[in-house]
């Protein structure tokens, strides 16, 4: 009984005490002690050790060569340098995502720093993912009779011409 009473004198009191949302100050501190608790953690390239080796027809979805997975690229760069993921010279195939309205879609005709323009809210949109173009035997096996929306394409219009002509 005494256990239950105690319990119940508890709750009531933070109940009447803390607002439905929690005090700001709480939260401030809250967080303040996660940033202390993280601010040991790194992310530098230098404190990781290189994971293991991939298979032997593994793409580096970075530079393109064999021998590493992405997170252990020589090419790779800080995060926030370049709008991509994707630095290199080639095309590529990039996966995009609107901010604005979610839609999402996908595109043989991704490149380095380069957005497509959302056919819903005409504004720019950076793919969040690339990685190489899928072509056996050193062939562009992508579909050539689907017609690549130029107006769209960042690329082609900074060229002033479709964006395929470069390679």
């Amino acid at each position: 009984f005494f256990q239950l009473q105690r319990s119940e004198a508890l709750s009531s009191s933070l109940y009447k005490s803390a607002s439905p949302y929690g005090s700001l100050n709480n939260i401030v501190d809250g967080l303040s002690s996660l940033t202390e608790h993280f601010s040991d953690l790194s992310l530098s390239s230098e404190a990781r050790k290189p994971s293991k080796r991939p298979p032997p027809n593994y793409l580096c979805h970075l530079c393109f060569n064999k021998g590493h997975y992405i997170k252990d690229c020589p090419q790779a760069r800080p995060k926030g340098e370049g709008l991509t993921p994707y630095q290199g010279k080639k095309r590529c195939f990039g996966e995009y995502k609107c901010p604005k309205c979610k839609r999402k879609w996908m595109s043989g005709n991704s490149w380095a720093n380069m957005g497509q323009e959302c056919i819903k809210c005409h504004i720019n949109v950076y793919p969040h993912k690339q990685r190489p173009l899928e072509k056996p035997d050193g062939l562009d096996v992508s579909d050539q009779s689907k017609e690549h929306p130029q107006h769209l394409c960042e690329k082609c219009k900074v060229l002033g011409y479709y964006c395929r002509r470069v390679q």
